[in-house]
């Protein structure tokens, strides 16, 4: 006698993820991991702490309680919670002792201090990942949530083997962020940096280089001369201060005068050629 199987349940389908190249996602994350290593060895380079970074994760979110710190950055609204497990470890190597206990430890000025610079250095990793140039950000709290409606949720793993240490970092993206960095993604390329606007555009002129190229004299010789020359042999030449060319992409578009200053030639008196 067989025993009916009852179906499993079918999976919920977020719409957040639908028609989104959502399988790229690694990518970020793994550029995020890179960068938040980097953070950690330059924050204790000098107290031997071993950091290591494990898995980073990217997925829709529904927010969590804590002390989150928010900013509007120019990418849309990011925020950020660290455990305080971490920013007690990250002190405990900095000025010596053991790691304190995170229920009995009282806090201080110096760890709010800390842990505002380890959001505001986080969420710059984050938005270098992004292709935003790290800039200074202005911190609110927010106690309830730091996860916008319909944003994503990025959770990173921090572990420290000589302490212990398992801590855990949370960073909200808004979907303003999520937008842009799917958008990049999406057209396969990397995230950059944006060009920096300019209130007015400058002129062609001053946009647009050209490669200048002076030629001092030309010399024309027979082949038979020119055969006959041996290491050692002099050409005699006579340089016109006055004539000379200056091309661009090989075409003679002016002419200048040749003049020294500070043991350098230099050009002077531009003429348009005829």
């Amino acid at each position: 006698m067989s025993i009916p199987v009852p179906p499993s349940a079918p999976a919920v389908l977020d719409p957040r993820t639908l028609g989104r190249p959502v399988h790229l996602l690694p990518q970020f994350t793994g550029e995020l991991r890179e960068a938040l290593g980097d953070l950690l060895r330059q924050h204790n380079r000098r107290y031997r702490a071993h950091y290591q970074v494990g898995d980073v994760s990217l997925a829709p979110g529904q927010g969590a309680g804590g002390r989150w710190l928010v900013s509007d950055a120019d990418v849309g609204r990011m925020s950020c919670l660290l455990e305080r497990n971490l920013v007690l470890s990250l002190m405990a190597h900095r000025y010596g002792g053991a790691l304190a206990d995170v229920a009995n430890a009282q806090q201080t000025a110096t760890e709010e201090r800390l842990q505002a610079l380890l959001c505001r250095q986080v969420l710059g990793c984050v938005q270098q990942a992004l292709g935003q140039p790290a800039t200074e950000f202005a911190l609110q709290h927010n106690p309830l949530s730091g996860l916008s409606p319909g944003g994503w949720m990025v959770q990173a793993v921090i572990t420290e083997p000589e302490q212990g240490l398992s801590s855990t970092v949370l960073v909200g993206l808004d979907g303003a962020c999520m937008d842009r960095l799917l958008r990049r993604l999406a057209d396969g390329q990397p995230p950059r940096a944006p060009r920096p606007r300019t209130t007015q555009p400058q002129a062609l002129a001053r946009r647009l280089d050209v490669k200048l190229q002076a030629r001092l004299l030309q010399q024309t010789l027979s082949l038979g001369e020119l055969l006959d020359l041996r290491p050692g042999d002099l050409v005699p030449v006579r340089l016109n201060p006055k004539a000379t060319q200056v091309l661009v992409d090989g075409s003679c578009l002016f002419t200048a005068s040749v003049a020294e200053h500070q043991g350098k030639l230099c050009l002077t008196s531009f003429a348009d050629a005829d």
